[in-house]
């Protein structure tokens, strides 16, 4: 069952990795291009996808963490990743977003998934 858990947690955190990487390409798109995305058709599907698969990564990450007690990562952290990316999904379809911030955030998340995933393979080798 644990080796089960463990991948589960492991594609779950790769998509995740994945809906980032597609966030930074929508910033890095609209701020060079300066092109604004119609809100309906395409920021709203996006960013309620984004929601939809953050709330269920989320609670399965803090189980996960509860269960297996990764010696560096700690539930606050995953929180932390699950608001942030929540938080800069929306913001980036707009230019206006601050670039330094937007790249802090970014940084930040993907250091934690990064974080999760070693810990993930860490317990995939015990």
């Amino acid at each position: 069952m644990e080796h089960k858990e463990h991948k589960i947690m492991k594609t779950k955190t790769i998509k995740l990795k994945n809906y980032l990487k597609q966030i930074n390409s929508n910033y890095e798109n609209v701020r060079s291009t300066g092109e604004q995305k119609d809100f309906y058709t395409v920021i709203q599907p996006f960013v309620d996808e984004v929601y939809e698969f953050t709330d269920e990564w989320v609670e399965y990450a803090k189980n996960w963490i509860h269960k297996y007690k990764p010696k560096n990562l700690v539930v606050q952290q995953v929180e932390s990743a699950f608001e942030n990316i929540r938080e800069i999904c929306a913001q980036s379809f707009f230019a206006k977003t601050s670039y330094r911030r937007f790249k802090h955030t970014f940084h930040s998340i993907n250091y934690t998934l990064e974080k999760l995933l070693t810990e993930i393979s860490k317990k995939e080798a015990d």
